[in-house]
Order: structure tokens, then C-alpha cells, then sequence
């Protein structure tokens, strides 16, 4: 129901003039939007901030294009930033993870003309391309079986588990157990027989590379095309007590990432959003110029370009609320709930 008002709320918004006034006031400021992968069959209907169908990015691309916001690169959005010369509400579309279903929306992009960033890790470059986690909690999700018992797959997941009881917390204990294993190439390996546990053909189950990753090849001909090949970590995590061991996730994502482009990275997302006080200074020392978190909100001149923020869309977002977020207009409300020191709604990653 708060939905439903939230959207006929921005209707009537817009139809008086307050998503344009909204553009207008808010031209100087820089949008960077955030998606991850792209369903090829029902993975949206279980994880809409991971998974969007194509047609509903192509909505997006075109209320980018119908609203009149210019569309740049992450490279030309910094140096405007640093040089107080966003005036025209330019957005930055940017990728993270790098998903292989990325391939589908980029016959989009080439239509309208807009450039992107995929910000890429690299380890499963050389464990195999499923999203382990992923595909993981989409199987056990999918599975008709009441509960499985595990038994000589792996020391560290061996055992019962209630499968229709609990899902989430199964997905949870699942992978809290893989964790110990450290192999991720030994982890992918589970995916098979875990799948016939669960009762599910593994095969058809990621036919057309549902949860895969990016390949070296591919990668490299997204580079050939103009795309902007960006680091994202090695394996997904981010180290906060130690320098040098985040240096060393830096350095292994940005070395493959030269070895497959020839272009040396030098802008950076915090995996999952999530970053220390010490980390821009860490990543400055890096040679890192920039970093995006998945905080929300806009972004001036006067703001860190280390902790730059970006909308996170989703399949479950309204073509309203997008066009509301685009705009401003939610910019500006989330102003006014903070300067009213409202707590901001739950965000979901």
C-alpha cells in the first residue's frame, strides 16, 4: 500500500512539474547508477538487486535519454567533478562483479550511445566463471526437497540440513561451511553435487550461463569496444585491518585486469558497498583516483571522490521511482529527511 501511494505520489509530481523543476535544481550535481547482472530466466524473481530483466533496462536507458541527462564516462565524470563541470545532471552507468548476461544489455548501450564501466573481480578467472554464492543460494531456493543430508561431499559441509523449513538460513549455513574450504576452485566444484542433493539437474539448472562470470575473452573484447574495464578486488573482499593485504587484493585484480586489456585500472568499488574510514587514503596510496560505494544519493564537487555515491536499481523499482530518482526528486526528499534527522529507509544489497 506505501508503495502504491510512494508511485502515485511521483505521478503527481511529475504531472505539475516537479520532476523538471527537481533536474533543474539538482543539473550540478553527478548520478552514477549501479546494476550487477541480467536475468535469463527467473533469477530477478529471487534476487532483484542482482538481477534485472533486459527490458526493464531498456526502460531505464530510455527515460536516460527521454529526460535529456548526459551520459558520460566514469573517466570524464571525475575530471568534470574535480573541475566543478557537471552541469547538466551527467550520469555514469556502471556494472559490478562482472556478469557474463552483461553481454545482453550491451546492444542497448550501443543503440543510445552510452558508455560504461564493469567493475570485474578476477579470481574466478582461473576457479572456473559461476558466481559460487550465487548459484548456491538460487539452487537450495529452487529446490523441492524438504531437507537433504550431505554426506563424503566435503568434511566441511557434510551434515543435515532443513531445506523447506528455511531456506535462507540453509543458503546461510551452507556457505558459512564453504567459506572454511578457501578454494574457490574446490568450492565450484560442490555445485554439481549439491544440485543432484537438492534434486536438481546442475546442467539445465545454468543453462545459458545464468551465473557465470565474465571469461578472459570475453572481457578482453568488452575492453576492444570502448568498455571500461575497472577494479573491483580480487576475490570479492576487501581487507580493513591490514594495508598490505588489501594492497595485495589491489594489485592481483589490477595486474589481471592489464593482462587482458593493456589499460591499467585506476577506478575502484568497494565490494558489497562496504568500506573502513582508512580505506580512500589506502587506495590513494594505490594509485587508485576513484571509488564508489553503494551509498544513495548524488554527488558535487564538494564530495570525496573515494566515496562516491550511486543509485542501486532494481528489478522491483517502478519506472516512476527510477524517473523520480533520476530527476532528483528523490534526492531532494532524502535531503529533507535529513536535514528532519529522519532515520532513511532500509536499503537492500
Amino acid at each position: 500500500m506505501m508503495g502504491r501511494l510512494k508511485r502515485v505520489l511521483f505521478h503527481c509530481i511529475r504531472l505539475v512539474g516537479g520532476f523538471a523543476i527537481a533536474q533543474r535544481i539538482t543539473q550540478t550535481q553527478l548520478r552514477i547508477l549501479c546494476y550487477h547482472g541480467f536475468s535469463i530466466a527467473d533469477e530477478h524473481e529471487l534476487a532483484p538487486y542482482v538481477f534485472m530483466r533486459t527490458e526493464t533496462f531498456a526502460r531505464r536507458m530510455r527515460t536516460l535519454r527521454k529526460r535529456g541527462l548526459s551520459v558520460i564516462s566514469l573517466n570524464e565524470a571525475i575530471e568534470r567533478l574535480r573541475a566543478n563541470a557537471i552541469t547538466n545532471g551527467e550520469t555514469v552507468i556502471t556494472f559490478d562483479d562482472g556478469w557474463a548476461s552483461n553481454l545482453l544489455v550491451m546492444p542497448i548501450l550501443e543503440r543510445y550511445g552510452f558508455p560504461a564501466c564493469i567493475y570485474i573481480t578476477t579470481e574466478h578467472l582461473s576457479a572456473g566463471t559461476e558466481a559460487f554464492n550465487v548459484t548456491l543460494a538460487q539452487m537450495v531456493h529452487r529446490s523441492q526437497r524438504d531437507s537433504i543430508s550431505l554426506r563424503n561431499l566435503h568434511p566441511q559441509i557434510d551434515g543435515d540440513y532443513n531445506v523447506a523449513g528455511d531456506p535462507a538460513a540453509t543458503t546461510a549455513k551452507l556457505l558459512a561451511a564453504t567459506e572454511r574450504i578457501g578454494s574457490l576452485q574446490e568450492c565450484q566444484r560442490l555445485l554439481g553435487p549439491l544440485a543432484e542433493a537438492l534434486g536438481l539437474d546442475y546442467a539445465a539448472f545454468i543453462a545459458g550461463g545464468r551465473f557465470q562470470f565474465l571469461t578472459k575473452e570475453q572481457i578482453t573484447a568488452l575492453a576492444g569496444k570502448g568498455v571500461n574495464i575497472q577494479l573491483h578486488t580480487h576475490t570479492h573482499h576487501l581487507p580493513s585491518g591490514n594495508f598490505d593485504e588489501m594492497a595485495n587484493e589491489i594489485r592481483k585484480n589490477r595486474a589481471a585486469i592489464v593482462a587482458l586489456t593493456g589499460i591499467e585500472p585506476t577506478h575502484f568499488c568497494y565490494p558489497s558497498g562496504e568500506y573502513s574510514p582508512w580505506h580512500p587514503e589506502w587506495l590513494a596510496r594505490l594509485g587508485v583516483v576513484s571509488a564508489t560505494t553503494c551509498d544513495s544519493g548524488f554527488n558535487g564537487s564538494g564530495n570525496s571522490v573515494f566515496l562516491l555515491k550511486r543509485y542501486l536499481d532494481s528489478e522491483h523499482t517502478s519506472d516512476i521511482e527510477f524517473e523520480a530518482e533520476i530527476t532528483g526528486v528523490r534526492e531532494l526528499l532524502r535531503r529533507m529527511r535529513s536535514a528532519l534527522l529522519i532515520p532513511p529507509a532500509p536499503r537492500h544489497v
